[in-house]
C-alpha cells in the first residue's frame, strides 16, 4: 500500500474487545460480517483514524518499541493493511 494514502475505519463498524481470546471483534454492517481481529491488526485498525499509511506504520513501530525493528513493524503494518482493505474495515483514500 501507497505511503502517501489516508486511511480511515469504515464508518458503522461495531466492535468489542474479547479479552479472553486476545482479540477485537468487529461487526461491519456494509458486508454484515463478523470479523476476529489479532492484537497486531487491532492495533493497526486503531491507528486508522485519517492517518497517511507512512504515519500508521510510524505510530506502530513507537507502540510496539523494541520488540520489532522497522523492517518489521512495515511488513505488519502492511499486512494488517491489506487485510483490513480486503475485508472493508478500512477505506484508503489519496492524501
Amino acid at each position: 500500500m501507497r505511503d502517501e494514502l489516508t486511511v480511515r475505519k469504515a464508518s458503522g463498524l461495531r466492535s468489542r474487545p474479547v479479552p479472553q481470546a486476545d482479540c477485537l471483534m468487529v461487526f461491519s454492517p456494509q458486508s454484515g460480517k463478523i470479523h476476529w481481529l489479532g492484537l497486531n491488526t487491532w492495533l493497526v485498525l486503531e491507528l486508522c483514524d485519517g492517518r497517511t499509511v507512512e504515519q500508521v506504520e510510524r505510530g506502530y513501530a513507537e507502540l510496539a518499541g523494541d520488540k520489532l525493528n522497522d523492517d518489521g513493524a512495515h511488513r505488519q503494518v502492511q499486512r494488517g493493511l491489506e487485510s483490513l482493505l480486503s475485508s472493508r474495515l478500512i477505506e484508503a483514500a489519496p492524501a
